[in-house]
């Protein structure tokens, strides 16, 4: 639940987000294959072999050299620091320091002339914020709650990411009603709020015994993990209905302060209502998860037109459910996937590649498109083993605000076009940065986002097909979107509150290809065949007409079946899929 606003002011400036080495959590899976303790969960287990197993392939890459030739993390959150608008560190395996999370619990003078001012901030309340955004297992299971988002994302992470947080003891009084409040902040809800919390913290500090903070209370500068001169996140938690989605809402947004290493000001906040634990009892997360995904860079993947729903619903940044898919791990430093390349497989060769479940061990496998730079910022096909395992068992079994889960485990294949643009110098938004030093030294943004026609206000209406039979016929790209194993006459192409279901996945036996002779092209790709999105360039524009060129060389060819899916003692499940090229 996000806005996606520019907002300028006298004071900030904000803008609201639509938005390594090898992970320890992708472990490979030995050539030997499956652990001794799988046994069969489907028909069609297989113990077929091929030329190319796990350990034959390289992993994806989460590093790149700076103009120094220091080698730096490259990741969604390193990418907006290039852009001068830095997010919270989504890789700290390498400082073994933990980013700050600080949460704000926010009340206002009761209003009885508000018929809105119905919260009660009271001591409850402020132990149901704690619990939802520190509690752990124990403490959440005990009030029927759900996981808490400290938890989640260390999970997530597999340790990589993850925050360290600390929730406020006391709430923070604002000097004033709800109503004067949202006078006061000249529509910057967020920013003026975090600004109030900041300026409090210091003086509580600076009072005998730290004041309501309490003696023990660290200085604001412990919040700097990383001493860049700003607050890592804060979190604004105000006791007010957001019934009014113009202002009272749930986002992330950054300022445009300077940064003071040792007396920290703010740069990423996050900002929602109490209103948002309402579900599981009382101490509901999800929105708070969802929001802090945003703050490591990822996007929204639903769409804001309300046109079609790429994922189909089934990921936590379209429909808070689950996990993050592995592309998103992938972009944010956690997960390292096997890559295959359609070189790997030429004179006949075929690949047999285990997969764990994804939400649990971090298992996935890239198909990579020509020219692949070897990073999570290109296009590609990533392949996953999913299913109600891991961070997903709750809410895929569950459901969430009427949206369903995967209840049995499949295979998804998902079309990711995350390449990333720089300044016009450098090519802009028509062209694409092609090599990891490159997107780490230079990338400002993604080309796109999963809106029906681009991302919103960013180069609206230049990332599509155009199809030979019509010139006015467009075919949108995405940047992740979901290849479904069935093709029913209504798919996530064509209508905005689509779910994904079991059927949408690849179970054993069942095989996917590009080739004409299967529907999935026609379907799910911008092109309408087995050419990339990448196949096309822009070379310049007449007007607001697009010039470009398409080299029919960049296809996909890949052949990939599902050999088995059987049961895993610790995974939940585990796949084995055979990779060939079309004859």
């Amino acid at each position: 639940m996000k806005s996606k606003f520019i907002v300028l002011s006298s004071v900030f400036f904000a803008l609201a987000l639509a938005s390594c080495s090898p992970s320890t959590g992708s472990s490979a899976v030995t050539s030997s294959g499956n652990p001794a303790s799988s046994s069969a969960l489907s028909s069609g287990a297989s113990t077929e072999t091929g030329d190319i197993q796990n350990g034959d392939l390289p992993l994806g890459q989460t590093t790149y050299k700076d103009v120094t030739g220091v080698t730096q993390q490259l990741n969604r959150s390193s990418i907006y620091r290039t852009a001068g608008s830095p997010h919270v560190d989504s890789y700290h395996s390498a400082t073994q320091k933990a980013q700050k999370l600080l949460v704000a619990p926010i009340r206002f003078v009761k209003d009885d002339t508000d018929s809105l001012d119905t919260i009660t901030a009271d001591d409850a309340l402020l132990s149901k914020i704690r619990i939802a955004f520190a509690g752990t297992a124990e403490e959440t299971a005990a009030v029927g709650g759900y996981i808490s988002v400290q938890d989640f994302y260390k999970r997530s992470s597999y340790g990589h990411g993850g925050f360290d947080v600390v929730v406020l003891p006391t709430w923070v009084d604002y000097d004033g009603t709800a109503k004067s409040f949202r006078e006061k902040s000249d529509g910057n809800g967020g920013l003026f709020a975090s600004e109030y919390v900041r300026n409090w913290y210091i003086d509580q500090y600076a009072s005998t015994d730290h004041g309501l903070l309490g003696k023990d209370a660290a200085p604001l500068s412990d919040f700097d993990t990383d001493n860049d001169g700003y607050v890592d996140l804060i979190w604004d938690v105000y006791a007010y209905p957001w019934v009014d989605t113009n202002f009272w809402w749930a986002y992330v947004t950054y300022s445009g302060n300077q940064p003071q290493v040792g007396n920290p000001t703010i740069k990423t906040l996050a900002f929602a209502s109490t209103n948002f634990m309402t579900s599981y009892n009382g101490y509901d997360s999800h929105t708070f998860i969802h929001e802090t995904g945003h703050t490591l860079g990822l996007d929204d993947y639903y769409d804001y037109t309300n046109t079609w729903a790429p994922m189909a619903a089934v990921d936590y940044m379209d429909h808070n459910l689950g996990d993050h898919n592995s592309y998103s791990k992938f972009s944010l430093g956690w997960v390292n996937p096997w890559v295959l390349k359609e070189e790997d497989l030429a004179g006949g060769k075929s690949a047999v590649i285990t997969l764990r479940s994804a939400s649990a061990t971090g298992d996935s496998l890239v198909l990579a498109s020509p020219n692949y730079n070897g990073t999570a910022f290109d296009e590609y096909l990533m392949v996953e083993l999913v299913g109600p395992y891991g961070l997903c068992k709750t809410d895929y079994l569950k459901g969430y605000e009427n949206t369903t889960g995967f209840t049995q485990p499949g295979i998804r294949i998902l079309h990711i076009d995350a390449r990333t643009y720089g300044l016009a110098a450098d090519g802009g938004h028509d062209d694409y940065l092609k090599s990891a030093d490159a997107i780490g030294q230079k990338a400002i943004d993604l080309r796109l986002g999963n809106t029906y026609g681009g991302r919103v206000g960013v180069h609206v209406d230049s990332d599509y097909w155009t199809l030979s039979d019509s010139k006015a016929t467009k075919k949108y790209f995405t940047q992740a979107s979901l290849m479904e194993s069935t093709i029913a006459e209504t798919n996530w192409t064509k209508i905005s509150t689509y779910n994904a279901t079991n059927d949408s996945l690849f179970h054993a036996n069942s095989r996917f290809s590009l080739a004409s002779k299967y529907p999935w092209a026609k379907a799910f790709m911008p092109s309408e065949s087995n050419l990339w999105n990448k196949a096309k360039t822009i070379t310049g524009w007449s007007g607001t007409t697009q010039k470009y060129t398409i080299d029919e060389n960049i296809a996909c060819n890949f052949n990939l079946k599902v050999l088995s899916i059987t049961s895993d003692e610790t995974a939940g499940a585990v796949a084995k899929v055979k990779v060939t090229l079309n004859a």
